[in-house]
């Protein structure tokens, strides 16, 4: 398909700032040979038979100016226990990357993230497999890389897969991670791929509704009631090397429906508002919007979990048992989020019509002329406040609210770790020692991570749908 000059203006501008230089090329491919030596030299060490494979975009030849992730996979013997795997894995990357920055990470088993030389480097055990026999989750990533490289001999697509990425960068709908829940590398890279280029895929997101199913290598032949009952997804697309894996899986409803609109405004009006990753937040504009309406409650976490996925897990199992706590007792809670620094500190936000509320709230009966009359005036005529009376035609009594305060009400729910009210297990300290308070009081205001946090919190919309109604630069593309 021809592109719309003005979409091809921006995919231009686009690709100019995204494609690797040589020199860029020429670093990271020596970060690589010297990763994969390091490790060779340490699996030796051990008398362990390692394959290393190069994985990820750097392989694919899809990644990103100033923006590269090496994954190197080390293939051990399929005979290995599989508890051992992942003790001989992170042994050997400690050893090979020691000293450079390192921080252990967790997919189905533990892997080491490293920054060598300013580039982010991913070592991650994994068995010699054949396709199909897999022992963990990834096994299946060599044979990814193999079957994307293959594609783009033919279709030459990789300036198209990177404007896609940068643009699902742009929307903050990248990373299959738990804080995200949003698009993986491979997963943009089949998508362009299924396509067949940027605009193209563009298009066919935006005719996307919930439940959306695409079979890359039609491994299903059109079985659609079968990939319906597999994978219940708000997104499915087959893993082209393994029919029994949604490669899609990780894509909340939320990032969808951001992912539909985004694609629909971009063809719409071609803009590289949709391309800006660049976090900006101004202590003036945050005074201003914290001048709002309504209250925000933050309920400040003390966090020492190691690995960020466990930690989002945790986060975000406790702000839906909060949230649920609140509207039980009759809180209006308007929206909520998580934030963490995924080192020391985390927060739960709320935002509230009103943090505090009347102490007698009124309870509907039945119609008057029913058999439940009997049964509600039962229950209500001797310990409502008020009533029962008859309104309407029905019966209705005014009753006294056991809360009153939504900062009291969290605050003794989180007493005993706030277990009785379903937040996570493993937080349960950290939430026994939580301080709970209104926005304004927050100490973390100071802090510039969070600061950006909350101004997007406060404003409620993407940041790219913040850019793209206050953009000038919005082209059309009439």
């Amino acid at each position: 398909m021809i592109m719309a000059s003005s979409l091809r203006s921006v995919v231009d501008d686009v690709l100019a700032r995204i494609v690797p230089s040589q020199e860029e090329r020429n670093r990271v491919e020596s970060v690589t040979e010297l990763i994969r030596t390091l490790i060779d030299n340490e699996a030796k060490k051990l008398g362990l038979d390692v394959d290393i494979e190069v994985g990820g975009s750097v392989a694919k030849n899809t990644w990103l100016s100033k923006d590269a992730d090496i994954d190197l996979f080390m293939l051990f013997s399929a005979s290995i226990d599989r508890r051992k795997l992942g003790e001989y894995g992170l042994n050997i990357a400690r050893k090979a990357v020691q000293g450079y920055q390192q921080r252990e990470r967790y997919a189905e088993h533990p892997y080491l993230e490293a920054w060598v030389n300013d580039v982010r480097v991913n070592l991650v055990p994994c068995y010699k497999a054949g396709e199909g026999n897999w022992q963990s989750a990834a096994d299946r990533s060599p044979f990814h890389t193999r079957y994307v490289v293959d594609k783009l001999k033919t279709t030459h697509l990789e300036n198209n897969i990177r404007v896609f990425k940068k643009f699902i960068k742009g929307i903050d709908a990248y990373g299959a991670e738990i804080r995200i829940g949003g698009l993986s590398g491979y997963l943009c890279e089949l998508l362009t791929i299924h396509y067949g280029s940027f605009e193209e895929t563009l298009q066919g997101i935006s005719e996307w509704r919930f439940g959306e199913i695409i079979d890359p290598e039609r491994r299903y032949d059109g079985r659609i009631k079968e990939i319906q009952a597999l994978f219940p997804a708000p997104l499915v697309v087959i893993d082209p090397v393994d029919k029994n894996r949604n490669v899609a899986a990780a894509v909340s409803k939320d990032r969808l429906a951001e992912l539909i609109v985004a694609s629909r405004l971009l063809l719409k009006k071609p803009s590289m508002c949709f391309f800006s990753d660049k976090v900006r937040a101004s202590l003036t504009n945050l005074t201003k919007k914290l001048s709002i309406p309504y209250d925000i409650i933050i309920v400040e976490i003390n966090t020492n979990e190691e690995i960020p996925d466990i930690l989002w897990g945790e986060l975000r199992k406790t702000q839906k048992a909060l949230e649920r706590l609140l509207r039980n007792n009759d809180f209006n809670v308007i929206r909520s989020a998580v934030w963490s620094d995924e080192r020391e500190i985390s927060a739960i936000l709320i935002s509230l019509e009103s943090k505090n509320i009347a102490e007698i709230s009124t309870r509907d009966g039945p119609p008057g002329d029913t058999e439940g009359v009997q049964p509600f005036l039962d229950k209500y005529a001797r310990n409502s406040v008020i009533g029962p009376w008859v309104e309407e035609g029905k019966w209705t009594a005014g009753l006294k609210r056991h809360s009153t305060s939504a900062e009291a009400l969290l605050k003794a729910a989180l007493s005993d770790g706030g277990l009785h009210v379903g937040a996570s297990r493993g937080l349960g300290d950290s939430l026994a020692s939580s301080r709970v308070q209104n926005i304004q009081d927050s100490s973390l205001k100071r802090r510039a991570d969070f600061s950006r946090f909350l101004e997007e919190f406060l404003d409620g919309r993407p940041r790219w749908l913040s850019r793209y109604y206050s953009s000038s630069s919005t082209v059309s593309s009439t």
